[in-house]
């Protein structure tokens, strides 16, 4: 993959995150199984879902109506601990005989993971742990990677001091530590076909600075907001280009 944003392009965050299992035949059945599922799609991350494990019928899966059929080629999800416990993600047009996309995760890192796979669409997403106990996840979403048509040449990484200087009324002067260093990314991207360009509209509509996505940079995955709004500029028929600002969020 190219550089690229992967944000929630497809409406996880407006959809009702039902918790149930998936049988031997991967039909999706609606129980009351985890506590408190709301959490998954909420943009909190602090708070997650829990007593995720193995329902006596199948396995817990937390399923995402996304009211159509959306294309979509990864899921992120956050964890509050590092597992080896099985993920995997299921898709169809309806809640029975789902369809596993991507090979099974068999193991998921302290923070954010990705899961990637073959492009499809469907209405129906669901988020499955295949093992018994897993520890809480704080945030699900799916969507499909915005993909950025820039080279090295064009992006600037920023990294300020961890520490800032400054003086009293008397101008004696004194400084002090910054415990966490953030990186700032700047974009630049040269042409945008339309399709792009709205997409980054909805990105900025939707998210503004408030809310974090994730910022692909072909080795590793960031944590980030949009830092500055965009600005298109006009470069040809139906041809932008832009410079995206991203902020790292610890």
């Amino acid at each position: 993959m190219a550089h690229a944003l992967l944000y929630d392009n497809v409406g996880t965050m407006d959809a009702t995150a039902n918790d149930g299992y998936l049988s031997g035949a991967l039909s999706f059945t609606d129980a009351d199984t985890m506590t408190n599922e709301s959490r998954a799609n909420d943009r909190d991350l602090t708070l997650g879902v829990s007593n995720i494990g193995v329902h006596a019928s199948g396995t817990d899966a937390l399923l995402f109506d996304l009211g159509s059929a959306q294309t979509v080629d990864f899921c992120a999800y956050y964890v509050a601990e590092a597992t080896s416990l099985n993920v995997r993600v299921y898709a169809d047009s309806a809640t029975s005989t789902m369809v596993k996309q991507g090979d099974t995760v068999a193991s998921s890192t302290l923070g954010w993971n990705i899961h990637t796979f073959t492009s499809a669409s469907y209405r129906y997403w669901a988020w499955n742990s295949e093992e018994d106990r897993f520890p809480e996840v704080n945030e699900i979403y799916f969507g499909s990677a915005l993909e950025l048509p820039i080279a090295g040449d064009g992006i600037t990484i920023e990294k300020p001091y961890n520490s800032f200087v400054s003086s009293t009324y008397n101008n004696t002067e004194f400084s002090n530590k910054i415990d966490t260093e953030l990186r700032r990314w700047t974009l630049q991207v040269p042409i945008l076909t339309d399709s792009d360009k709205t997409s980054l509209e909805s990105l900025q509509s939707n998210y503004k600075n408030l809310y974090t996505f994730l910022y692909y940079d072909e080795s590793s995955y960031h944590h980030v907001r949009l830092a500055k709004p965009l600005t298109f500029n006009q470069v040809a028929t139906n041809a932008y280009s832009t410079t995206i600002t991203l902020q790292e969020v610890a």
